[in-house]
């Protein structure tokens, strides 16, 4: 089997990634920044590679070092998810120029087969619950959120290449998992187990477990078709419902109220203003404007296509919650 250069190793998704390739005995080779936090990884036998994706030179050194003169795999998961605004530039360098330098290294060393970790965002979102599938046309540029417009960017240069390159691309839905809780998605499922979320905003999520969304990557690895888009998650859920399975789950009361969409609205044109003048962390407006739609999709090509069979999400989000106990 071919050796596997990954990025993002050290992030909530590659770190499961990593884990999974050595478990079906693959070599690993991963890029990591030296600021990087290697603890997630302890443990795992993997080749450590300095480098940053922003840099074209430190990520083609830290492949042709991988690669050693043969063929060498690569699952691309290094990104930047962030609803700041002040990130929008950091967010282009990352996930847009951070791809176009993976890419570019690809054709210089001959890799084999490149798997593009994208997200759910780059198909489309439906106010109205809409479920989507990989042919739906894109709507996201309306929202005006670096995340989305970048990943979607990011995407669009993968599926490109996939003319000269052996090219799949994999887009999870909202992953959960036993993530550290300085993630935004980790702190938000927290916030509502300690019962301190009671009402939320009318949009919705396609969720599905990391440990899934990982062997969704290494399936695509080995089955999947070039060129092609694999929608990843096993169900689809309004922030409601998300809300009240969390307290069920840890048994505190659960969210009652969806806040209505003209009320959101006015809530988001205040955190705006404020956000302008006291930079918000979390709740800020690109994340607001993503709460209020829906993300639905449907995984039936991945199902079909690569044999992914996701675990049911409460026990997903049992593990998510429960982690250490």
């Amino acid at each position: 089997m071919r050796p596997v250069f990954l990025t993002g190793a050290t992030g909530f998704l590659g770190v499961f990634i990593a884990k999974a390739l050595r478990e079906r005995g693959r070599e690993v080779h991963v890029l990591v920044r030296p600021t990087s936090d290697r603890g997630r990884l302890e443990g795992i036998d993997v080749t450590w590679h300095e480098g940053d994706l922003a840099s074209r030179a430190d990520v083609l050194r830290a492949m042709e070092a991988a690669a050693g003169g043969s063929e060498l795999d690569v699952i691309h998961s290094g990104a930047l998810i962030s609803y700041r605004t002040r990130d929008g530039e950091r967010s282009r360098r990352i996930n847009v120029e951070g791809t176009r330098h993976v890419l570019d290294a690809c054709r210089r060393i001959a890799a084999g087969r490149i798997v593009h970790v994208s997200s759910m965002v780059t198909v489309g979102h439906s106010p109205e619950g809409h479920v989507l599938d990989e042919s739906a046309e894109f709507n996201g540029s309306e929202l005006a959120v670096s995340y989305v417009t970048t990943k979607r960017e990011a995407e669009e240069l993968a599926l490109d290449a996939a003319v000269e390159l052996d090219v799949v691309v994999v887009n999870p839905g909202a992953v959960f998992g036993p993530a550290p809780e300085s993630s935004n998605s980790a702190w938000f499922l927290q916030q509502m187990a300690r019962g301190r979320v009671r009402a939320v905003p009318g949009g919705g999520l396609a969720v599905v477990g990391v440990e899934d969304v990982a062997e969704g990557c290494l399936l695509a690895l080995e089955h999947g078709a070039r060129g092609r888009r694999y929608l990843l998650c096993e169900s689809n859920l309004d922030t409601l419902a998300l809300a009240r399975a969390v307290a069920r789950i840890a048994g505190v009361p659960p969210a009652r109220l969806r806040v209505p969409r003209p009320l959101w609205s006015a809530l988001r044109g205040l955190v705006t203003a404020i956000d302008r003048v006291r930079p918000m962390e979390r709740a800020t407006p690109q994340a607001m404007r993503m709460s209020a739609t829906c993300f639905y999709c449907d995984a039936s090509r991945a199902a079909e296509e690569l044999g992914w069979t996701p675990r049911p999400f409460e026990e997903v989000l049992r593990a998510a919650l429960f982690r250490g106990r």
